[in-house]
C-alpha cells in the first residue's frame, strides 16, 4: 500500500493494515474521544472538555498513522568527481626488446631512466655517442618512467585524481594499489594473448555515471586476438566521450632483420654459376638498403648485391658468384655462409647463414642415347649443351650417319667397351629398342648403376619400355610393366591430365621447381598438363613415386600410378620416367621449370659417380618449423659402400645453438627406417623453443648437418613487431585524448580534465523508528494526563 504527496519529500506508506480499517478507525476516534468526555460527570467547562478530547483524538490518530509505517523519501540532486583508470598492457610483447636504431629512440631510454630532462628537445641532441647503446625490454622501459623521480608521475596523478588500475592481456582485470599490495608487482608481462580492443571495449560497457573521466593507456598497441576493431573502438569512445590518454612504449621501429634460409646445392662446380637464393623477413623499416653477401671459408666471393629495404616474412633474392680454382683448397668441404646486413645510422644489424657445400672441379659426363630427335630429345639436347656442369655426349640409333660421325656432341656409336660406357656418370636412354643393345652392354649398363652410375629412361610409344620386359634391365627399372604397343595411326584425340606430386615428391630436391615448399606447389599447380604416359603395373620394393597421374591406379593396388619413380639399386640409382612430356613445361615460361628439373636430374643421378660416391640429404618436411607445431625431419643416409643404410634406427644429436643461459643445449633425436624406402629415415622434432638449430647425423661413413631455426608464428606475442603507434595515435584523437611518448610525458597530467558527474542520493526516513516521532506520541499522552490533573480526572 503505497500513499504518497511530495512537499520537501515524498511521504510512503508502507504499513500492513488495510487503508480502510485505518480510515474507519480514524473516523470513530473522534467520536469515541469526545463521547466519552462529554459524559465525564466531573464538573469541567465545554471548552476543557473539547481541548481534551480533542488531544485525544489527535494521539489516536498519530498511532494509526504510525501503523501504516509511513517513510519519508529525501533525494537530493549531487555531483562527483569521476576517477582516472590505468590500464597497462600485461601481454608477453612488452618484454620484446626494441633495437633503438637512431638518436631519438636512445635519448628516450635516459629520459625513462632520468638521466635526461623529462622535457628535453630531442632535435638538440646533436652529439649521440655518449648515449647508452642499450636496448631495455618495453616492461623494464615502463618500470623506470613510473619510478622516474624527474616525472613522479604517480605522485602528481594521485594529487590530482583518484586512480583505478587495471592489467589487460588475456582479459581485463583490476588490481588494488595499497602498502600490502603495489599494483606493479603485479605486472608480469606473462600473459600468453593480447585482447587490446576486446579488454577496452568491454572497460566501456558500464553505466555512463560510473564511467571515468578517461583512460591512461600503457601499451605497445599489439593486438592478437580481439574479435573488436580500432575503427569500432574509435567510435565507441566518440560516442561516450572517454578520451585515451596512451603512453606508446616500444622503439620507432622494430628493426627486424633474420635470414631463414639459404637453399643453395650442397655441391657446387668450379666455374659453373651458382646461384645462392636469400630468404629473409624484415620489420620496422621504412628506408635503407640491404646489402648480401657471400663468403667461401670466410673469403668474400661474388659481388654483394645491394636491395631496397622493405617490409615482409617471407622477401626473397639471390647472389651468384662462380667458384674458381685458385688454389687446392677450394676443392672438396667447404664452408659457405650468406650474409645481410643493414646500416641505420650508427646502428648495424646483421644476420647469417652457414652451410657446408663441396665444391669439385668436374664436369658430369653424360650419355643420351635416343632413336629419334622427338620433342623431349631436342629440347633436353638444348638444356644439357647450356649447362656448364655437363659434359654430354648423344646417340641417335635411326640419325643421320653423318651427323653422329661429326663429332662432340654426338658420338659415332654407343661404347663398345666396358671401360669406355663406365667413364660416364650418367647414361640416359630413350625409346630406344632393347635389342638395339647386346646382351653383354645390357650387362654393362646393369653393373655401371650397380657401381654407382646414374641411369635414367624416359618412355617412349615404340620401343621403351616395352622392349626391355624380358631383359636385365628391367630387373633394375623401379617398376613393373607389361609391353603396350602404340599405333602410328591412332587417331584417338587425348586427353589431358595433370600429374601430382607425392609426399615424396613434395620433399624431394629433384621435383623442387621453387626456392620454397609453397612456391614450389603453386607452380605444379600451375603447370601445363600432359596428354600421354605408359602405364606401369607395380612399384617395386624400396622404390619411391615422385610423381603420380590425377586418377589413374595401379592394377592390384588401391594407389594411383606412377608417373616418375627413382630407386637405388646397388651403389647407383634409376629414375624412370612414364612421359616424354616435361617439354610441355616450356610454354609462356621457357627453360625456367623444365631446364631446372633437368638439372636437378642431373645434379641428383649423375653427381653420386661423378664425385665418387653418393652424400647424405636431410631436410625438414614441410621447408620450416614453427614453434609448437611438430614437423618431421627427414633424412636419406648411404654406408661406407655408398649404399642406403639398413640399420633399423638411430640417434641423433639435436644443439640449439642460440640457448639462453640456464638451458640444455642439447637433445637426442631417434630417427626410424622408413618402410619400403632403403636409406630413408624420419623423426619428429617437437619444436618446443623458437631459435637456431643444428641436427647432426653421425652414421660412421660420414656427419650430415642440418642449420634450421625454430620460428615464431606472426601472431605470437613475442614475434618480432614495431610498436602500433598508427593505431593508437587514431585512438587519442578519437576518443578526444592524447598519445604521448617519453620526450612529452611531463605534459600527461596537466593535460587530464576532470570530469564530474550529476547523481541523485536517496534518504528514507523510517517515522516509526525515528525517536523524535515517540516523543511527541509521549508528550502528547503526557499533555492529556496533566490538563486531566489540573481538572481533577482520575
Amino acid at each position: 500500500m503505497t500513499f504518497s504527496w511530495t512537499l520537501w519529500a515524498t511521504l510512503i506508506l508502507r504499513g500492513g493494515f488495510p487503508l480502510w480499517v485505518i480510515v474507519l478507525l480514524a473516523m470513530l476516534a473522534p467520536i469515541g474521544a469526545f463521547y466519552l468526555y462529554f459524559r465525564e460527570t466531573v464538573k469541567i467547562d465545554f471548552v476543557g472538555r473539547i481541548v481534551l478530547a480533542s488531544l485525544r483524538t489527535l494521539t489516536l490518530w498519530l498511532i494509526l498513522f504510525l501503523l501504516l509505517k509511513p517513510v519519508l523519501l529525501d533525494e537530493l540532486l549531487q555531483e562527483k568527481v569521476r576517477p582516472f583508470a590505468v590500464i597497462l598492457d600485461n601481454s608477453q610483447s612488452m618484454l620484446q626488446q626494441d633495437p633503438r636504431l637512431n638518436a631519438a629512440d636512445r635519448i628516450r631510454v635516459e629520459i625513462a631512466r632520468g638521466n635526461q630532462s623529462p622535457d628535453i628537445n630531442l632535435d638538440s641532441i646533436t652529439n649521440v655517442s655518449d648515449l647508452s647503446k642499450d636496448t631495455p625490454s618495453r616492461a623494464e622501459m615502463v618500470r623506470a618512467v613510473l619510478a622516474n623521480p624527474k616525472l613522479n608521475l604517480q605522485n602528481k596523478l594521485l594529487a590530482k585524481t583518484e586512480l583505478l588500475y587495471f592489467l589487460f592481456g588475456q582479459k581485463l582485470r583490476g588490481v588494488g594499489d595499497s602498502p600490502e599490495n603495489p599494483w606493479l608487482e603485479s605486472f608480469k608481462a606473462d600473459d600468453t594473448q593480447t585482447l587490446l580492443n576486446d579488454a577496452l571495449n568491454e572497460y566501456l560497457q558500464k553505466d555512463e555515471i560510473d564511467l571515468p573521466s578517461g583512460i591512461i593507456l600503457i601499451t605497445d598497441g599489439r593486438d592478437t586476438a580481439s574479435k573488436t576493431s580500432y575503427e569500432d573502438l574509435g567510435r565507441l569512445t566518440a560516442r561516450l566521450k572517454v578520451p585515451f590518454y596512451i603512453y606508446g612504449v616500444g622503439g620507432s621501429s622494430a628493426g627486424y632483420l633474420q635470414l631463414k634460409d639459404v637453399p643453395v646445392p650442397e655441391t657446387l662446380f668450379v666455374d659453373d654459376l651458382v646461384r645462392v637464393p636469400f630468404r629473409w623477413r624484415a620489420r620496422g623499416f621504412k628506408e635503407g638498403d640491404l646489402e648480401l653477401s657471400l663468403t667461401l671459408n670466410g673469403k668474400p666471393v661474388g659481388k654483394p648485391k645491394i636491395v631496397s629495404v622493405q617490409e615482409g616474412d617471407d622477401i626473397h633474392d639471390s647472389v651468384t658468384f662462380v667458384p674458381s680454382k685458385i688454389d687446392s683448397e677450394v676443392l672438396g668441404k667447404q664452408e659457405l655462409t650468406a650474409n645481410i646486413r643493414l646500416v641505420q645510422g650508427e646502428q648495424v644489424l646483421n644476420d647469417h647463414w652457414t652451410k657446408m657445400v663441396r665444391v669439385v672441379d668436374r664436369k658430369v659426363r653424360l650419355l643420351y642415347i635416343e632413336n629419334l630427335p622427338r620433342w623431349e630429345f631436342k629440347f633436353i639436347q638444348q638444356n644439357f649443351l647450356r649447362d656448364r656442369r655437363v659434359e654430354p655426349s648423344f646417340y641417335l640409333v635411326d640419325g643421320d650417319l653423318r651427323v653422329m660421325q661429326s663429332g662432340p656432341p654426338f658420338i659415332p656409336q654407343f661404347p663398345t667397351t666396358r671401360k669406355e660406357l663406365f667413364s660416364y656418370d650418367l647414361l640416359v636412354i630413350g625409346d630406344v629398342k632393347a635389342s638395339f643393345f647386346t646382351s653383354e652392354q645390357r650387362d654393362w649398363i646393369r653393373e655401371f648403376v650397380a657401381e654407382g652410375g646414374g641411369l635414367v629412361m624416359i618412355s617412349g610409344r615404340q620401343y621403351a619400355p616395352a622392349s626391355y620386359l624380358e631383359t636385365t634391365l628391367a630387373e633394375i627399372l623401379p617398376v613393373e610393366f607389361k609391353a603396350v604397343s602404340y599405333p602410328i595411326d591412332d587417331n584417338a584425340r587425348p586427353k589431358v591430365f595433370y600429374p601430382v606430386l607425392t609426399p615424396f615428391g613434395v620433399r624431394s630436391g629433384l621435383m623442387s621447381l621453387g626456392d620454397t615448399e609453397a612456391e614450389n606447389q603453386e607452380i605444379w599447380r600451375g603447370l601445363p598438363g600432359w596428354y600421354w604416359h605408359y602405364p606401369v603395373t607395380k612399384l617395386r620394393p624400396g622404390a619411391v613415386s615422385l610423381l603420380d597421374h590425377p586418377s589413374e591406379k595401379l592394377e592390384k593396388e588401391d594407389k594411383l600410378m606412377p608417373l616418375i619413380a627413382m630407386q637405388y639399386y646397388g651403389k647407383g640409382s634409376v629414375l624412370f620416367m612414364a612421359s616424354d612430356e616435361t617439354w610441355r613445361w616450356r610454354y609462356n615460361v621457357g627453360n625456367r621449370y623444365f631446364g631446372r628439373y633437368w638439372g636437378q636430374v642431373i645434379y641428383q643421378f649423375g653427381l653420386a659417380h661423378a664425385i665418387g660416391g653418393r652424400t647424405s640429404q636431410i631436410s625438414l618436411a614441410q621447408g620450416e618449423a614453427i614453434l609448437g607445431k611438430p614437423t618431421q625431419v627427414y633424412a636419406r643416409l648411404f654406408n661406407n659402400e655408398f649404399r642406403p643404410l639398413t640399420t633399423p634406427s638411430f640417434v641423433a644429436r639435436l644443439e640449439q645453438l642460440d640457448a639462453p643461459p640456464g638451458q640444455s643445449r642439447y637433445q637426442s633425436i631417434r630417427f626410424e627406417a622408413v618402410p619400403n624406402q632403403p636409406g630413408e629415415y624420419v623423426a619428429t622434432l617437437t619444436n618446443d623453443h623458437a631459435g637456431r638449430f643444428l641436427l647432426k647425423i653421425d652414421t660412421g661413413s660420414e656427419s650430415t648437418n642440418l642449420d634450421y631455426r625454430v620460428e615464431l608464428p606472426s601472431d605470437h606475442e613475442l614475434a618480432p613487431n614495431s610498436m602500433n603507434e598508427t593505431m593508437l595515435r587514431f585512438l587519442a584523437d578519437q576518443s578526444g585524448g592524447k598519445f604521448y611518448r617519453e620526450e612529452n610525458l611531463h605534459t600527461l597530467v596537466n593535460d587530464l580534465q576532470i570530469k564530474k558527474t550529476p547523481y541523485h542520493q536517496r534518504k528514507e526516513i523510517l517515522l516509526w523508528n525515528e525517536w523524535w516521532v515517540l516523543l511527541i506520541v509521549i508528550g502528547m499522552f503526557s499533555l492529556e494526563w496533566l490538563l486531566r490533573k489540573f481538572t481533577n480526572l482520575s
